[in-house]
């Protein structure tokens, strides 16, 4: 038997790994934009979360979209096919709804940041992070020691 959680991860796992071989820019804006994720849902909340990434319309705007709504699919918290349908279904959901999908949304942007640093190696910065903990810097490739 699986758990929610356990699920989520897989899933979220399997879509982080999907950029393993993008284009390291392309990577880099994915990974920080990543990171920003759960503090956009938090402090604006998803609607407007949602409504962020759609309207950028970049590529990794929209990936990070597709990806979060993936993962809610795979976990049983909405069943809409794109990113578009995600964010219609955000704005006319009742107050509960509204809720459990920001929660669930929170722990699925939550999985998507940790596998962003572990599986591409990005930072909150969009920077590549050595595997022993130290940041490359991108202006001369020397590492920094944290």
């Amino acid at each position: 038997m699986n758990i929610r959680t356990h699920t989520v991860a897989k899933e979220a796992y399997a879509r982080v790994d999907a950029h393993r071989n993008d284009e390291k820019n392309k990577k880099k804006k994915y990974g920080a934009l990543a990171h920003k994720l759960p503090s956009m849902i938090l402090a604006n909340g998803l609607a407007q979360a949602t409504g962020f990434l759609l309207a950028k319309g970049k590529s990794e705007h929209i990936d990070l979209l597709k990806d979060l709504n993936a993962v809610l699919c795979v976990a049983g918290t909405t069943n809409t096919s794109d990113g578009t349908e995600l964010h219609q279904a955000v704005i006319k959901s009742d107050l509960n709804q509204t809720m459990l999908l920001t929660r669930h949304s929170l722990e699925a942007s939550g999985w998507l940041k940790r596998y962003v640093q572990g599986v591409l190696g990005v930072d909150a910065t969009g920077e590549d992070t050595a595997e022993d903990g130290q940041r490359e810097t991108s202006d001369d490739n020397e590492v920094d020691e944290r």
